[in-house]
């Protein structure tokens, strides 16, 4: 129901309650009973109208509303207009009947169980008969003529009005019970509309005490007693609209949850955090979610074992959650959660979010350690093929210019000295030697072979002592390090020393590694002038190698110069 209908509906109420009170003369008696009587219809429909604007699906406000215009429907009993007054008198306390459904059935439709459908048949054949009687004994008002004896009618209408009494006693106990079998969320659901059915049940057993003394069967109560109590039996009645507010406003609070639940999720939760969320913010402790496993073609509970997909019963109910037709997940919960279809839906949206999220997680993680594994062989290849060009530089090309130049020398010596060609094949030995020393620095910067013959620790050493920048050494470092490790290690130190010497002006280099915790740490210091970049080709090639490697790269240039160059790569 929208407020543009609830809005006339209120102003109709308020002037029909005004207009039947008129015209029964409420306000010749003391002003308790009609502002009581206004009130308590008024609440009914304003009950009714919040319940049927804040759930338009839940029929229970709608109802509210009819059981309001039926409270005023039976004032107007001692009307002037006998038509009017006849009308009132058998319709009289109807609205009980509408009460009594409201209590049965809330938050469903209709009652769910048969004891319960079936007082609810007998209360209405018993509003029916009694209504029928009294406009019987009122029949001279309509026909001219007696039709039914008035002391017959009397005792009918007192009969029916104990058969009432007893039958709403019943129901009382049908919601007391209804409400020990039901589950924590149920309970706590219909818990104020139970307390308030269960207190209307108890009025309404009081009320049989009344027509017992009209039949004789009971002492009378004194007007000054009865009319007040009777009153007060009334008021009771306006638990059962509070009631069923205090109801959908609880249904509410746990839709506003749904968005703290979204923020305890978090970013990456798990099934079992995802769990608990939404258990607190549903205010269902029994509730499950099952998530659907590709690989094994089940589901799986929160504790990662697989989990018969169970069948929606009286007890629980199951709610798929897919996506674009694909399997996720269910929602196994407590039947009162499907009062509110809206709800369930909104723990769905959550559910769905949160595993899409973490499988795009998962999937995001898988493709980057393959990437990672990619890089890392890549990487692995390439030193392979760095020790492969070497051993064949030295073994290969080395070792023949080497028996060239001394080929060249013997053929010099025997050779006059001063001869012109003696001279020529000792300048061609000096050529050869130099190609050597050419082939033995290119092979030197492929791959180390002090690297892969002596390990780490002498290959840094060496770069030490090659460099032209003095270097002071602190190593601690394991006796084994792995080739990939060790290899990016070699060549950072190798970059960095190069660096210095063509453009840091500096007077100093330090230079510490360590193995510590499963790493491998390196750390190149120099006092030069700073300002090397590191989006440079070389040293973005040393980044891209570290990275490879699983590891850390870094370049620190400050202002005051100066320039350090780490990198902290796995040694597994």
């Amino acid at each position: 129901m929208s407020l543009r209908v609830a809005g006339p509906i209120a102003v109709v109420a308020v002037l029909f309650g005004l207009l039947t009170e008129h015209l029964g003369h409420g306000w010749d008696q003391p002003a308790y009973i009609p502002i009581l009587d206004l009130g308590i219809g008024w609440v009914l429909v304003g009950s009714g109208l919040v319940g049927a604007v804040a759930r338009s699906s839940q029929p229970a406000g709608r109802r509210l509303v009819l059981a309001g215009f039926l409270w005023f429907v039976g004032t107007p009993a001692q009307a002037d207009v006998y038509v009017v007054g006849d009308l009132a008198f058998a319709f009289q306390g109807y609205f009980d009947l509408v009460l009594v459904l409201i209590v049965l059935s809330f938050p469903g439709r209709w009652p769910a169980r048969r004891d319960e459908r079936a007082i609810l048949v007998a209360l209405g054949i018993c509003f029916a008969v009694q209504g029928l009687v009294r406009l019987v004994a009122r029949g001279p008002d309509f026909t001219g003529s007696d039709i039914l004896d008035n002391q017959l009618a009397f005792s009918l209408v007192a009969w029916a009005d104990i058969a009432r009494s007893l039958l709403f006693t019943i129901a009382g106990g049908l919601v007391v019970r209804r409400w020990l079998i039901s589950s924590k969320a149920m309970r706590r659901l219909i818990g104020p509309v139970a307390a308030a059915g269960a207190a209307v049940a108890i009025a309404e057993a009081y009320r049989a005490y009344y027509p017992l003394t009209q039949l004789q069967l009971a002492p009378a109560i004194p007007d000054d007693v009865a009319v007040p109590v009777a009153w007060v039996l009334n008021v009771i009645r306006i638990l059962v609209p509070l009631g069923i507010l205090v109801g959908i406003l609880r249904l509410r609070e746990t839709r506003s949850a749904i968005a703290q639940a979204i923020a305890d999720v978090g970013d990456a939760p798990s099934s079992q955090i995802l769990r608990d969320a939404l258990a607190g913010a549903l205010r269902d402790p029994s509730l499950r979610i099952l998530t659907w496993d590709d690989n094994l073609g089940g589901y799986r509970d929160e504790s990662g074992g697989l989990a018969p997909l169970p069948v929606s019963s009286a007890t629980a109910t199951v709610t798929p959650v897919d996506t674009s037709g694909r399997r996720l997940a269910v929602l196994v919960h407590d039947p009162a959660l499907d009062e509110d279809p809206a709800l369930v839906s909104a723990g769905v949206a959550v559910t769905r979010f949160a595993i899409d999220n973490e499988r795009l997680g998962l999937e995001i993680s898988r493709q980057l350690e393959e990437v990672r594994a990619s890089r890392a062989r890549i990487v692995e290849a390439g030193d392979a093929e760095r020790r492969r060009i070497e051993r064949d530089l030295h073994d290969g090309v080395q070792q023949r210019l080497v028996a060239l130049a001394m080929a060249l020398r013997r053929a010099g010596g025997d050779a006059e000295s001063e001869s012109q060609a003696g001279q020529a094949l000792r300048r061609g030995a000096d050529e050869a030697l130099a190609a050597v020393e050419e082939v033995r620095e290119l092979a030197r910067g492929i791959h180390p072979a002090v690297l892969t013959e002596a390990g780490l620790k002498p290959a840094l050493q060496a770069l030490a002592d090659r460099s032209t920048v003095p270097v002071d050494m602190e190593l601690d470092l394991a006796p084994e390090v792995n080739g990939t490790a060790a290899a990016t290690a070699y060549f950072v130190a190798s970059e960095a020393f190069a660096n210095i010497a063509k453009h840091a002006g500096a007077a100093m280099v330090r230079l510490t590694a360590s193995t510590e915790d499963g790493q491998l740490t390196i750390r190149i210091e120099d006092d030069g002038v700073g300002g090397a970049d590191a989006a440079g080709s070389g040293l973005r090639g040393l980044a891209d190698r570290v990275s490879a490697s699983g590891g850390t790269f870094g370049v620190y240039s400050g202002p005051g110069g100066g320039t350090t160059v780490s990198a902290v790569v796995p040694l597994d």
